[in-house]
């Protein structure tokens, strides 16, 4: 039975994605400006051997029709919010197992900036960080860096560049053993076996050295969601861990055997690529009590608070659609994720769906060992790798999953008991493999002799 990959979702900010629960009596996300406040949460995540934690980030903020609602201010929605990546070496100091996936967009920083910061966390990590590969696509954000705004599919084939132009700056620049660090012989790194990057591109022009030497995974682990067919192909060509979204089961099952499939006609092979999904787990001492207190988590959220995340994400206003008309028809050149998943849904239903879950795909309740034996159904039926929870309240979500569930998902083995810290790379693929494989894009920017980057 293969054991299942545990993450936690957070935001370095006041609310999650259910908007309205920053203000409920047990949430404490309130003191997300507090250095102590995520210290204090990454310890705990590891103690209930969770993989990862994962910072989801963006610039951007909701916005209907060039104005910000006052729900916005009012509710904390996607604003105020901090940089994550910042967080990441001091989570690092306290914790030796736990492993950190941080968001970065290819749309605004150039790449050269962008790769010295994730060798640098791949460095301080020891090799456990991984880079959550994002293309923005809100008009806020382009306003705020005085940029146009660009199409959905050509933000991929940036992307895709910025991707090509990463892998020569991490592979490419520094042969293995270039760095000697010889004090009696005054060399620090062999001149020969350091390259200068001569890239030319649609995008983006990178001539010069990477500045910062090999790191334990050199390239930090490669996470990806894109939803549409586009998003699709660059997940599947570049990334290790794809974050699936669907609203039942058998929207989870077809997502992850496309992406598989596509990870083969790469070349990369089915197993190349792990499968996470969003999970939300409320436990009780019985499954009616466990359903009451999330219904009482869920009387807290704000429905137009909903509207505005949603406008954010996507572009679309909720309450500008006919209600009687198809999901189907919704047509964006915002983030296309949480419009795909309900494809072929009325938009009434879509509507309430989304005010009510937000973009939680699955929600289990229960006692423990029913959680645990749920959790174990979805990956049977799914073909999931592992769950990105994302909690209700913070830290109180976690402490319960901790305390009920995981010890049940541990006897049935589909969870670790072992602590062996290693690069993120490693904990995914096993022992030895650091460094992303040769079937990978990345590899063939290697140096080789006679070679270039």
């Amino acid at each position: 039975m293969k054991q299942i990959i545990l993450g936690a979702f957070e935001i370095n900010q006041v609310n999650l994605t259910s908007q309205g629960l920053w203000a409920h009596p047990e949430q404490t996300t309130f003191r997300y400006k507090d250095l102590s406040y995520w210290t204090e949460l990454a310890k705990l995540l590891e103690s209930g051997y969770f993989d990862f934690l994962f910072l989801a980030d963006s610039y951007g903020y909701p916005d209907l029709n060039g104005e910000v609602p006052d729900a916005t201010f009012e509710q904390a929605v996607e604003l105020p919010k901090n940089d994550p990546m910042l967080l990441i070496p001091a989570l690092s100091a306290v914790t030796k197992d736990l492993n950190f996936i941080c968001t970065s967009s290819t749309s605004f920083e150039p790449p050269y900036a962008n790769a010295r910061r994730f060798a640098t966390l791949d460095h301080l990590t020891k090799g456990r960080v991984a880079w959550n590969v994002v293309t923005t696509s809100s008009a806020v954000v382009s306003r705020l860096f005085g940029t146009k705004q660009v199409p959905h599919d050509a933000r991929y084939d940036m992307a895709q560049e910025y991707l090509e132009l990463s892998y020569k700056l991490f592979e490419g620049s520094w042969e293995k053993g270039a760095v000697i660090a010889d004090k009696a012989r005054r060399i620090y790194a062999d001149p020969r076996k350091v390259h200068a990057i001569d890239h030319h591109g649609t995008h983006f022009t990178c001539q010069g050295y990477f500045n910062c030497e090999p790191s334990p995974q050199r390239t930090p682990v490669l996470v990806q969601a894109g939803a549409s067919s586009k998003g699709r192909g660059f997940a599947a060509a570049n990334a290790e861990v794809i974050f699936v979204q669907g609203k039942d089961r058998a929207m989870l099952r077809a997502q992850i055997d496309d992406l598989r499939q596509r990870a083969k006609d790469n070349g990369r092979g089915a197993d190349a690529i792990k499968a996470i999904s969003g999970l939300t787990v409320v436990t009780g001492l019985s499954r009616a009590h466990a359903e009451e207190r999330l219904e009482e988590y869920l009387s807290w959220i704000d429905p137009e608070a909903m509207r505005a995340y949603y406008a954010m994400m996507t572009g679309v206003d909720l309450a500008k659609l006919a209600p009687k008309g198809s999901f189907s028809d919704v047509k964006t050149e915002g983030s296309q994720t949480q419009v795909e998943r309900y494809k072929g849904v009325a938009v009434e239903e879509a509507v309430a769906d989304f005010l009510r879950r937000g973009m939680r795909e699955l929600i289990v309740t229960g006692t423990g060992k029913e959680a645990a034996e749920e959790i174990a159904e979805i990956v049977a039926e799914t073909g999931l790798d592992g769950f990105n929870f994302t909690p209700f309240v913070s830290p109180g979500s976690y402490a319960d999953l901790i305390r009920d569930v995981v010890p049940q998902l541990q006897r049935m083995g589909l969870m670790r008991r072992e602590r062996h810290p290693s690069t993120f790379r490693e904990r995914l693929f096993g022992r030895g493999q650091a460094r992303l494989p040769d079937s990978h894009p990345a590899a063939q920017m290697r140096w080789t002799p006679g070679g270039s980057a």
